[in-house]
C-alpha cells in the first residue's frame, strides 16, 4: 500500500503546508480579508462555541472573544459581509442587528 499526500482541491500536492491546532490545512495570504482570523482566539477552540444555542454560550464565546487581539477586526468582517449567525468579535446575532440599525440610522442622519 503506498501512501498518498493531499493534495490542494485544484490539484497537486500539499507540500509545507500549514495547519491550525485541529490539522486543518491553513493557506496564509496576507492580502486576503480573512488574513487576520489565523491570530484569532476563536481557532484553538471548537467551532460550535461560537455557534451557541442558548445565552450561557453566548456569553462564554464573548469572554473569548473579550480577549482576542483581532476582535475589532472580526466584528467589522461580520458586519460588512452581513453574518447572521454566531458570535463575531464578541458581538451575538442580535447585537450586530442593533449595531447595524444604528449605523443606518446614522448615516440617514448624517444625509440630511
Amino acid at each position: 500500500m503506498t501512501s498518498r499526500s493531499p493534495s490542494h482541491p485544484q490539484g497537486g500536492p500539499m507540500k509545507n503546508t500549514p495547519t491550525d491546532d485541529f490539522g486543518r490545512k491553513t493557506i496564509r495570504d496576507p492580502e486576503s480579508v480573512t488574513s487576520w482570523m489565523s491570530d484569532g482566539k476563536c481557532r484553538i477552540h471548537p467551532p460550535a462555541v461560537f455557534f451557541p444555542s442558548d445565552g450561557a454560550g453566548v456569553e462564554r464565546a464573548q469572554a473569548i472573544c473579550g480577549r482576542c487581539p483581532v476582535a475589532e477586526r472580526c466584528l467589522n468582517y461580520a458586519l460588512e459581509f452581513r453574518i447572521e449567525h454566531g458570535v463575531w468579535g464578541g458581538a451575538s446575532e442580535r447585537q450586530r442587528r442593533r449595531i447595524l440599525r444604528q449605523r443606518k440610522i446614522e448615516l440617514s442622519s448624517a444625509d440630511h
